[in-house]
């Protein structure tokens, strides 16, 4: 969503029970996005956004998706849809995104066929395809490894540093 800003849009971060979805999650929560964390379990999902209002003090919404139908269900009113699900399985099968006129942007932080969102490509660098923007696992991945490198430089600029998710997420607005 480079350049349309988050606020207002609806978000939908699959399999994002992790750190990396449970981040992802909450940084689209305090640009203003309407962010739902799905999981397998309920309670997985519900202790995820918990943590997430505990640490970043945001509203996000749990949602039970066990299987394709109910993933393939749970993004239909997104523009936004993010999948952070385990190596190798897929979230969501090319027919479940591809005809969803407000979806806008999907990216897939699994790089490790098949990939978390059928009908994408890990190298998919903001491609669009079927009208949707799309970042790939490695993709993304060279933004990543820059904001990598820039927070290890960082610290080594003053001893007493921190660099807690926001100072990141700050940085890497700014690269990006």
């Amino acid at each position: 969503a480079t350049g349309t800003g988050l606020a207002g849009k609806k978000a939908v971060v699959l399999a994002g029970t992790g750190p990396v979805g449970q981040r992802a999650a909450a940084m689209m929560a305090l640009e203003g996005a309407e962010v739902s964390i799905t999981s397998r379990h309920i309670f997985n999902a519900e202790k995820a956004c918990f943590a997430m209002k505990e640490r970043f003090n945001v509203d996000l919404t749990p949602v039970e998706a066990a299987d394709l139908e109910a993933r393939a269900a749970a993004i239909q009113d997104a523009n936004i849809v993010l999948a952070t699900g385990a190596a190798g399985v897929e979230l969501l099968k090319p027919e479940h995104w591809q005809r969803i006129p407000h979806l806008e942007v999907l990216a897939d932080a699994n790089a490790t066929p098949p990939v978390g969102i059928g009908g994408t490509d890990v190298m998919d660098k903001g491609k669009l395809r079927h009208g949707k923007v799309i970042w790939g696992a490695i993709g993304f991945g060279t933004l990543k490894l820059a904001l990598h490198r820039a927070c290890i430089a960082k610290l080594f600029t003053d001893n007493k540093q921190v660099l807690d998710a926001e100072i990141i997420f700050q940085l890497a607005k700014l690269m990006a």
